[in-house]
């Protein structure tokens, strides 16, 4: 699914494109025209809405670029936010790539309690239901606070609500990788993976049945839909044994000379994975070299049959799957040649 095609840039930040789709546009502009007399109020609340989203996508773009990944686009569209961030595939960078994001809302939520806190003298902080919003007196005496306290109470739950929404276990939310990356050492990528998706599809059906029990839940809709698509796409990619995790390196060159913490997180020098050789174990299997030309070979048949099929009808013809083999190939070459490179050189 390719939906980068239908957006455009409106900023970039610390190497990153951030853009919108137009039907995030459009679905701002109908927000607003239905406030009508709280057009204020609905106008306040979307521009939190993008900032909190925006602040958790760089999350997972910081997340994924510690770990020795690269991130170079946020979309921003009706169904929230897409962090293009590409962490190696193994479970523990992918599991800093994704709790990232979380991350900044709990830290969001905690500096604005603290806030309200302060601003109540102490006497006042919020709940954590994020169904039930509400200040709960701590202390004695009168509540004095100013008037604009309401927005910081209302930054409070939109972060606490999106928080708990999205860690729900449902495959592709960030609660459904999380869990895939927790159980992904003890049964494997491919078992892990069709665990995480299979629990993501229902999770699907239940939040389509709450939005069709709601009449007015279009959204939780539209998020069911797209969710049991990625689902069910990526259940036929560990089925079929197309996903696969990369080799564990022992020294990696991230930044380059002279690179450090800060050049990792807000430079994109990354595009291709670690220039790093993997560890080297005795081989158990002296026979398999005629095993691994044929794997090899089969590689790149696959590879070539993909870059004909986006010849002939363009890249967007491609599937989830095939986009992930064609990336995959794509960044072993690019290490491959660095490696060329680098030893023809010493």
């Amino acid at each position: 699914m390719n939906i980068l095609g239908g957006s455009f840039r409106v900023a970039r930040v610390f190497d990153i494109n951030i853009r919108v789709h137009f039907l995030f546009v459009i679905w701002i502009a109908y927000s607003l025209f239905t406030a009508r007399g709280a057009i204020g109020d609905e106008a306040l609340f979307l521009g939190l809405l993008f900032g909190i989203v925006l602040l958790h996508e760089f999350g997972h773009c910081f997340g994924a670029r510690l770990v020795g990944g690269y991130a170079e686009n946020i979309l921003m569209w009706p169904l929230g936010g897409l962090a293009y961030a590409h962490a190696p595939m193994r479970p523990w960078p992918q599991f800093v790539t994704v709790a990232a994001g979380p991350l900044v809302n709990v830290l969001l939520c905690l500096l604005s309690a603290a806030a309200i806190f302060v601003l109540t003298g102490g006497h006042a902080l919020p709940s954590v239901n994020p169904l039930n919003p509400k200040l709960i007196l701590v202390g004695a005496g009168p509540v004095t606070a100013p008037d604009w306290i309401w927005y910081v109470f209302t930054f409070y739950h939109v972060n606490l609500f999106l928080l708990a929404f999205n860690l729900l276990p449902i495959f592709p939310l960030d609660g459904g990788q999380l869990f895939h990356a927790i159980i992904w050492p003890f049964v494997g990528l491919q078992r892990a993976s069709i665990i995480a998706c299979q629990v993501g599809l229902a999770g699907c059906a239940v939040l389509a049945v709450l939005g069709l029990r709601e009449g007015g839940g279009g959204m939780l809709i539209f998020i069911a839909i797209f969710g049991g698509l990625t689902c069910w796409q990526r259940l036929q990619a560990a089925r079929q044994g197309w996903l696969i995790e990369d080799p564990v390196y022992t020294r990696c060159d991230r930044a380059g000379p002279g690179g450090g913490l800060w050049s990792r997180l807000f430079k994109a020098k990354h595009r291709s994975p670690p220039t790093a050789r993997p560890i080297e174990f005795p081989n158990p299997n002296p026979g398999g070299w005629a095993a691994g030309q044929a794997e090899r070979a089969a590689e790149e048949a696959e590879l070539d049959r993909i870059l004909k099929k986006v010849s002939e009808h363009g890249i967007r013809s491609l599937s989830y799957v095939e986009r992930q083999t064609l990336e995959r190939i794509t960044r072993e070459r690019q290490r491959e040649e660095q490696e060329f490179q680098r030893d023809t050189h010493v």
